[in-house]
């Protein structure tokens, strides 16, 4: 499922190439926009919040749209897809835009996207320096939840999906199966979480170790069974069917331990984000930083 990072590069593409552009014709197959018709109108701004992408138009509309595990979108000719899978064609003056596969779409007013999204935790690909204290708050209102399940809860923080619950708690030293309220530090940890996506959805592609592209683009995700980056301790993990957040979860059983109270470890973040630009970001952000 693309996380927050990928949706928001995918919002600066579609901008990039078509904002500013009439749409010249517009083919709607979802019976829940069958009678959308985007012909005469321009798309003036994309957005992403969390997972969710935002296209609006200078008629007061926004199409609305979720890639969850299959979607996607094809950009520039049209696209090959057959056509039943070809939920959303959008011919701009300059090419295609076409929703494929993509399960969630629909179109809402723009004065009433927060019907959208308004349900949405914290944005950490958003425009503005993610509150920290506002998602550890959302966090540690049910303390007994695993660290995992807790932060792919969107309604806590937008854009984490997968990649992130698994690689944050690894590089902080924290299992995933931690309760999320027996955490010490869990603001470190969120706030490596917040630099590395934010880092990834600016730079591109998604990676959270820092090296080049023909090596490892992840520290554990991914790879369960294999031996740990950093012990070299066969990597333990659930599969999506045993998850009970329904997701594919690797950890170390070394180095992230389950404890009565674990701390986040500082010194292994830091070294985590040694080669990554991400470094410059951790572990304090500002608005300065924007300028």
């Amino acid at each position: 499922m693309p996380e927050g990072d990928t949706v928001r590069r995918l919002a600066d593409r579609i901008s990039a190439r078509f904002v500013g552009e009439r749409c010249i014709r517009s083919i709607a197959r979802d019976p829940r926009i069958v009678h959308l018709d985007l012909a005469g109108s321009t798309l003036v701004e994309t957005d992403a919040v969390g997972k969710w992408l935002l296209l609006r138009f200078d008629d007061g509309r926004t199409v609305f749209g979720h890639l969850r595990m299959d979607g996607h979108l094809d950009l520039g000719r049209r696209s090959p897809a057959p056509e039943w899978k070809r939920r959303l064609e959008v011919e701009f003056e300059s090419g295609w835009m076409t929703a494929v596969d993509m399960p969630v779409i629909g179109v809402v007013a723009t004065a009433d996207e927060e019907s959208v999204v308004g349900h949405l935790g914290p944005d950490l690909c958003g425009p503005s320096v993610p509150d920290i204290e506002a998602i550890v708050a959302r966090l540690v209102e049910q303390p007994d939840r695993p660290l995992a399940a807790a932060v792919l809860d969107q309604r806590n923080v937008a854009g984490f999906g997968n990649v992130y619950a698994v690689e944050t708690p690894f590089i902080a030293g924290v299992s995933p199966l931690q309760p999320v309220g027996s955490i010490d530090g869990l603001d470190l940890l969120v706030r490596a979480g917040s630099a590395l996506i934010r880092t990834n959805a600016e730079r591109g592609p998604q990676n959270t170790t820092g090296r080049r592209l023909h090596e490892a683009h992840h520290w554990v995700y991914g790879r369960r069974r294999q031996p740990c980056p950093w012990c070299s301790t066969r990597l333990e993990g659930m599969s999506e069917r045993n998850s009970p957040w329904h997701r594919v979860t690797t950890w170390c059983p070394s180095c992230q331990a389950r404890a009565e109270l674990r701390t986040v470890d500082p010194a292994r973040i830091e070294r985590a984000l040694t080669l990554h630009p991400a470094r410059n970001r951790y572990p304090v952000e500002t608005a300065d930083d924007l300028s």
